[in-house]
Order: structure tokens, then C-alpha cells, then sequence
């Protein structure tokens, strides 16, 4: 059962006028438990008992009380908390000489993990220790949802190898991967071998590194071939070009010979099939530049498309890449995971043989405390009390220490 931390008596109505009336915050008492996000607050109000909440204590560390809107209560030990609600009371000119009960009516929980049966948030009672609380964590011991492996120690054994060798095979894919990005020729992407032989390692990021040397050796290739075929381009619109002029002389000259014939033609000098075979090479000559003109049209397009493949092969190259390496990422987190929990099935497999050979253990404890915003570490003994919001870490020590 929780106990209420009570400071009014109904015996006593002065003391409790005078101490709720006054316009100061009293001074947080020695080993006063402070109030704190997720602890469950009971305001009582004896002068108008409709004002009264029970209110849990949010993640701003506030709490909302009736008429006087959102407070903070974070950090306030319950005799602060009293005396700012009397003094917002006056001050506002809701009540004039409040009565006010403050209490804790459920605390924050504390948490239990690591060699406990049961693992997780308890609820938390005034006066507990760290021996009530491994009590309530069901003892020491593995955790009911971590009984003893089905899987025999050389099935973990091969497997704890084989996730090694991938791990190591990701990380060097993730080196390479980086070195492409940055198209370096002279980066050798090795990587730590962890526990994988040497041997073993050293041929994986050899042949990392003549993969990275063929793909970037690929990429020189195809940037110098998109860079000689716009030169091409070039070239034939260059060519183009000079033959349109060409052709533009032609038409000109062509002209200037029509209407001498012509002129000749009305005076009776030349005969009319001579202007009629200088109309015809006038019209092969517009035919021959409207062709040319098309094929320079044509070229121009080419020379674009492949100016526009020149430019975005860049940006496609880091993007491909990119989406590789972010899988690569992502499934060495995966191997990582698999990995850690592997070891942790040979080491329960190994701490349970020195269990069924006998071997004596105790229990070590750590406390982990959120104290005025910070994390302390507390090395606990059994009789160390336990406050709410703590996080107690089990684990077990090899040998019994007398």
C-alpha cells in the first residue's frame, strides 16, 4: 500500500493555517523526496473542496489545477508545492486563507533489469531497499522469457563465426562504398578484422580494393567516352556548318546565273532550256541545304543529350551509391544485433555451467539516479534504499566475496 506523505491534520486546523498561509516556500527537508515527472498528485482544498485534483505530473513536469490553469512541480518537495498554491490562490483572489493538503498519492516507479527473473517497472513504496526490490524483480536469475538455450554451444559457436565473417564483410563493404564516393584510386578500404583471422580479413579487403579500382577505372572509362563523343558532335556540327556556307554560296551563285539567263532568255539569246536546267539546280540546291540543316538539328540534340549524361552521371553515380551504402548501414546494425545476442546465448550457456558446477555468486548492483538533472551511480548494497525513478542494473560476480 502507498503511504501518503500527510502534512495537515484536521486536529491541528492553526498550524496547518499559518504554515499554508505563509507567503514563502519553505526549504526542502533533508531526505525529502522531491516531486518528479510521473509521480500521481492529490491537492485537497478543506475551504473548497471542488478546487481539489488528482493530477499526474506531466512530461514538462507540470501539473493542471482547476481555475489556477498549468504548474510547474518538477524538482518542489510537497511543502513548496502547498505554499505556492496558497500564495497563487491569494494572489488571484480565489480564496483568502486556503487550507491545502498536498500528497503524493502514487509514485513514479522504479526499475529492476539484468539478472532479475523479472525485469521492468515496479511501483514504489516508501522504506523500499534494494533487497525489497529484488524481491519484487521475482530474485535473481535470468529472466523468465530467457530460460536455458535450446541451442547446442557449437550451433551458437558457428553461428557467432559466421555473423563475425558478415560483419566484417559489411564493414568493408561500407569502405569501400565511402571511397567510392569520394572516387579516391589510392584508398585501400580495409577494415579492423575483429575476431576474424587476419588471414582472412587481408583477402576480403584485397579483393574490396580491386573491386573499388575496376569500378572507378569503369567510371574513367565512361566519363572519357561521353567526353569524346561530344567532341565528335562538335566536330560534325563544325562540318555541318562550313557546308551549309558552302551551299549558301552556291544558292547565291545560282541566282545571279538565273536571271543573266533569264534576261537572255526574254531578248532571244539563250535558249528557254537552259533557265529551266538553272531553276532545277536551284531547287537541288534549297533540297541540300534543307537537308543539312536537319542533320545539324539532329547533332545539336545528340550533343545535348549526351552533355546532359556527362553532367548528371555524377549525381546519379553518388546516388546509387548512396542507397548502397545506406543498406550497408543498415544491415550492420542488423549483424550487430544478431551478433550481440549470440554472445549473450554463449555467455548465459557459460555462466550456467559454472552454476550447475556450483560455482557461488552474489548479486551486484547498480543504481542509476536522476539527481537535479543529472545521472549518478550508485553502487548499492542490500540495504541501500531505493527511491522512485531509480533504475537498479543486476548482474552477477563470479565467486563469493566473504
Amino acid at each position: 500500500m502507498v503511504a501518503f506523505v500527510r502534512a495537515w491534520s484536521m486536529r491541528l486546523p492553526l498550524g496547518i493555517f499559518l504554515i499554508a498561509s505563509c507567503a514563502s516556500a519553505p526549504s526542502t527537508a533533508r531526505g525529502e523526496v522531491l516531486v518528479e515527472r510521473g509521480d500521481m498528485l492529490r491537492v485537497s482544498i478543506a475551504e473548497a473542496p471542488k478546487l481539489g485534483i488528482e493530477s499526474k505530473v506531466d512530461v514538462d513536469g507540470r501539473i493542471m489545477l482547476p481555475q489556477l490553469g498549468s504548474m510547474q512541480v518538477a524538482g518542489m518537495g510537497l511543502d513548496a508545492i502547498r505554499a505556492r498554491l496558497a500564495e497563487e490562490f491569494v494572489e488571484r483572489d480565489i480564496l483568502k486563507s486556503p487550507t491545502i493538503l498536498v500528497e503524493i498519492a502514487k509514485y513514479r516507479p522504479f526499475y529492476v533489469g539484468g539478472r532479475v527473473r523479472r525485469p521492468g517497472a515496479v511501483d514504489y513504496e516508501p522504506g523500499l531497499t534494494v533487497r525489497h526490490a529484488l524481491i519484487l524483480g521475482g530474485g535473481v536469475g535470468r529472466s523468465d522469457g530467457d530460460g536455458p538455450s535450446q541451442t547446442s554451444a557449437p550451433e551458437l559457436r558457428a553461428r557467432w563465426q559466421t555473423y563475425s565473417y558478415q560483419l566484417l564483410q559489411t564493414n568493408s563493404l561500407i569502405a569501400r562504398l565511402e571511397a567510392e564516393l569520394t572516387r579516391d584510386e589510392a584508398a585501400k578500404p580495409g577494415v579492423a578484422p575483429g575476431t576474424v583471422p587476419a588471414r582472412d580479413a587481408d583477402a576480403l579487403a584485397s579483393l574490396d580494393e580491386k573491386i573499388l579500382h575496376d569500378r572507378l577505372a569503369t567510371w574513367s572509362a565512361s566519363q572519357a567516352q561521353l567526353r569524346d563523343g561530344m567532341a565528335l558532335l562538335d566536330l560534325e556540327i563544325d562540318v555541318l556548318k562550313q557546308q551549309a556556307d558552302l551551299q549558301e554560296n552556291e544558292r547565291d551563285l545560282s541566282k545571279t546565273e538565273m536571271e543573266a539567263a533569264r534576261s537572255l532568255v526574254q531578248r532571244g539569246l539563250a535558249p528557254l532550256s537552259r533557265l529551266q536546267d538553272l531553276q532545277r539546280e536551284e531547287s537541288r540546291n534549297a533540297r541540300d541545304m534543307l537537308e543539312s540543316e536537319a542533320f545539324a538539328a539532329r547533332a545539336r540534340q545528340n550533343r545535348s543529350t549526351i552533355d546532359y549524361e556527362f553532367k548528371s552521371a555524377d549525381i546519379k553515380w553518388r546516388s546509387d551509391i548512396s542507397q548502397q551504402l545506406r543498406g550497408a548501414m543498415l544491415d550492420r546494425y542488423r549483424l550487430k544485433a544478431e551478433l550481440d545476442a549470440v554472445t549473450a546465448q554463449i555467455m548465459n550457456q557459460s555462466a550456467d555451467a559454472a552454476e550447475a558446477r556450483g560455482a557461488p555468486s552474489e548479486p551486484v548492483v547498480v543504481i542509476y539516479r536522476s539527481v537535479g538533472g543529472r545521472e549518478e551511480t550508485i553502487k548499492a548494497l542490500m540495504d541501500t534504499a531505493v527511491l522512485p525513478g531509480d533504475i537498479l542494473d543486476v548482474s552477477l560476480a563470479g565467486g563469493a566475496t566473504g
